[in-house]
């Protein structure tokens, strides 16, 4: 018997009206959520972990908090989270440690 199933990102997006992007000014960010789900035959089956919401333009890809505001002078939240699946990046990273993603 083979098993073919892992734990990979999906992503959701929470809210239908799109939000002015604090980066580029157009109303194309939304709100959404990378959760974490267990995968048999890469169909998704359960949510194992609930992600931290972020707001994401679909124009620019900027990455931002709920509010739109950055977390410290200087730094906003696309320098510290993944641009594919949202999750948070050290520093040093070059690719992301959860989906692979180039930084």
């Amino acid at each position: 018997m083979i098993f073919i199933g892992g734990i990979g990102p999906r992503r959701k997006k929470l809210e239908g009206q799109p939000r002015i992007c604090s980066n580029c000014g157009l109303s194309q960010a939304y709100l959404v959520r990378t959760d974490d789900y267990l995968s048999l035959f890469f169909i998704p089956i359960f949510r194992i972990r609930k992600g931290q919401s972020f707001v994401e333009c679909e124009r620019c890809g900027h990455i931002a908090d709920e509010t739109g505001k950055v977390y410290a002078a200087g730094t906003d939240l696309q320098a510290i989270r993944c641009h594919r699946c949202g999750e948070t990046l050290e520093k040093g990273f070059n690719y992301c440690p959860h989906c692979g993603a180039e930084r």
